[in-house]
């Protein structure tokens, strides 16, 4: 945690009280700093913003179709139902999601619409670069290897001695550090 000094001053009946914090906690969810002290801890975790920050951080990492079900088995928000709009969107205790009455089949609300598309893009991406990634490890490595002066090869252990020359490594069987 960084040590910031925070003075805080209020007017109460004339007087002037100055408050100095020398700790500010900082919330990465919610992406808000509060003076650090067990009270301000408790009241920023139990409260709502940071509730619905955390609850919709860990939805994100939740496979789409158990997203999509959570929502399906919420009770019916008649809110939204009646006027066609919630204010609380995703973040609703009730579901939003309609059935067809013809088909039977679930009409997704446009926020539910925008966090799938989102999802899908993201999953693209990491699988885009997962593939690059791929790509750049068959690549041929092109090592030089050069020993410190008066280092002879033959004197080396069989541990540090070079692959052979001429000849394709194979690369599998390569140790890591780390």
């Amino acid at each position: 945690m960084p040590k910031c000094n925070v003075i805080l001053s209020t007017q109460l009946h004339g007087l002037i009280q100055i408050f100095s914090f020398d700790l500010v906690d900082h919330c990465d969810v919610c992406d808000c700093a509060f003076p650090d002290n067990a009270t301000n801890r408790r009241k920023h975790n139990f409260g709502l913003v940071h509730i619905n920050n955390k609850k919709r951080h860990y939805d994100w990492f939740k496979d789409p179709n158990d997203f999509i079900n959570e929502q399906m088995n919420k009770p019916v928000c008649r809110r939204y139902m009646h006027s066609g709009y919630c204010e609380y969107k995703l973040d609703c205790r009730y579901g939003h999601i309609k059935l067809d009455k013809k088909t039977g089949n679930p009409i997704f609300p446009e926020e539910l619409l925008e966090w799938l598309h989102a999802k899908t893009l993201e999953q693209q991406q990491q699988e885009q670069s997962h593939s690059q990634q791929i790509k750049e490890t068959k690549r041929e490595p092109s090592y030089k290897y050069k020993l410190p002066s008066g280092w002879k090869v033959k004197d080396l252990p069989p541990s540090l001695k070079p692959p052979p020359l001429g000849q394709d490594y194979d690369w599998s069987r390569v140790g890591t550090w780390g």
